[in-house]
């Protein structure tokens, strides 16, 4: 779709940032004549000079004139803290705190399907310099991931709690909540100097040309690890404590039963819902699962990769 682009480039004085997650173009426009902050470190590695592809979403930022949200139905809250909101086809988000004002924060409005996103900042987000006015990362974290959440339950994709890494060019994925091992696992592999890791906490996988894939994503967990790459997923191996390295296989229904609390699932929207129900289970019956059994004192890193040698 037309030619490639920097991924911080001007254009009729708006300024666009270009990153690229999982395949998905998130591209975030700025108001004219202010400019994003400097990337930073992981920012830089998801950063896009390619040309746009096919998934794409379009998030415009804009300074001030918040949207009421108050007479949207309620989805899901946390009480003063944020809230997802339905407006028809529309949804809302209001990020701010207790003493947050109505001009204050972040509201981000999206389509369902997340096809098209805006982001609303309030005069905190704005820094006016000699040079010239500069926005923070208000289409960051937690907007990004919720719009990614949203735009892959409509196109057989999911966001996993997960570790993954790639040998011989499959990857493995560890899903797990928190305290699950995930990053402590990942820490065994960077100190055996293992370089294709695709992150210690989140992992999307799409169905793609016939196969699951699973990509690295910006969002790292407490090991740092963020890694724009991807692979056929050859398994899931879900961590669990025990007192010697062990893996053994789980059906289908044992391994959804241990995957669903791993997934960031929209159970509050109910179209959708259903349709990641159906991506769960297809990818439970084309990818095989295992528990993966090992103590925190016991390195289990020759155990998965003779435990890959032996996959088909």
């Amino acid at each position: 779709m037309g030619q490639a682009r920097d991924p911080l480039c001007e254009r009729d004085m708006v300024v666009l940032r270009h990153s690229r997650i999982a395949g998905i173009d998130y591209l975030v426009s700025y108001p004219p004549r202010v400019r994003p902050p400097a990337p930073g470190a992981i920012e830089g590695v998801f950063a896009c000079h390619a040309s746009l592809g096919s998934d794409v979403i379009p998030v415009q930022l804009i300074a001030g004139n918040m949207p009421d949200l108050s007479s949207w139905q309620v989805l899901v809250s946390s009480g003063p803290l944020w809230s997802i909101r339905q407006h028809g086809a529309q949804r809302g988000l209001r990020l701010g705190g207790p003493t947050t004002s109505p001009s204050s924060g972040r509201v981000a409005c999206w389509r369902a399907d997340a096809s098209q996103a805006t982001v609303h900042c309030g005069p905190e987000y704005l820094t006016v310099r000699p040079d010239g006015a500069e926005m923070g990362s208000a289409a960051g974290y937690p907007v990004d991931q919720l719009l990614l959440m949203y735009y892959l339950a409509c196109r057989r994709g999911l966001l996993v709690h997960a570790a993954g890494l790639v040998v011989d060019d499959r990857a493995l994925i560890f899903p797990g909540v928190s305290g699950a091992g995930k990053s402590t696992l990942a820490r065994q592999f960077l100190a055996r100097g293992w370089a294709s890791l695709l992150s210690d906490d989140r992992i999307i996988v799409r169905w793609q040309d016939g196969v699951h894939q699973a990509f690295g994503t910006p969002w790292s967990g407490d090991a740092g690890v963020a890694v724009n790459a991807s692979a056929r997923l050859a398994a899931i191996l879900f961590p669990a404590r025990g007192t010697e390295v062990r893996i053994r296989a789980l059906n289908p229904q044992a391994a959804l039963d241990r995957l669903l609390p791993a997934i960031s699932m929209l159970w509050h929207e109910p179209e959708l819902l259903s349709g990641q129900l159906e991506t769960c289970e297809r990818l439970l019956r084309g990818v095989p699962a295992f528990e993966l059994s090992w103590s925190s004192g016991t390195g289990i890193v020759d155990d998965v990769l003779a435990f890959v040698a032996r996959l088909r």
